[in-house]
């Protein structure tokens, strides 16, 4: 199965990796070019316990690649995964903000299609 995983924070990065171990083709998304470049070089960018093993695994198996392109995932993808910051807002609610504007620019790459 072909996966997007939007995000390659703590939760993006592991989630996509392991989905990949599973044997799903994935594509992770993100805009910070620097730490893109160090995941399309192969450097881990987190510490997770066992992570490194799975990821240059994946990568070496081409279950795992990394862009910025959020279209051209998008467009090859069955299931989409959201893993965005949701920090903490005044109110100590969580902040979407980071959610629901990947979600419209989503909904906009889909409308198109």
């Amino acid at each position: 199965m072909n996966l997007a995983v939007v995000g390659t924070g703590y939760v993006g990065l592991v989630s996509g990796t392991c989905f990949a171990e599973m044997g799903n083709n994935v594509i992770c998304v993100d805009n910070h070019q620097e730490k893109l470049k160090k995941l399309k070089n192969a450097e881990v960018t987190i510490y997770e316990p066992g992570l490194e093993t799975l990821f240059y695994r994946n990568i070496a198996k081409k279950r795992l690649a990394f862009t910025d392109d959020l279209k051209v995932a998008i467009l090859n993808s069955e299931i989409i995964f959201l893993c965005l910051p949701t920090p903490q807002d005044d109110d100590g609610s969580a902040d979407l903000k980071y959610v629901l504007g990947v979600a419209e620019e989503i909904g906009k790459i889909l409308k198109r299609k």
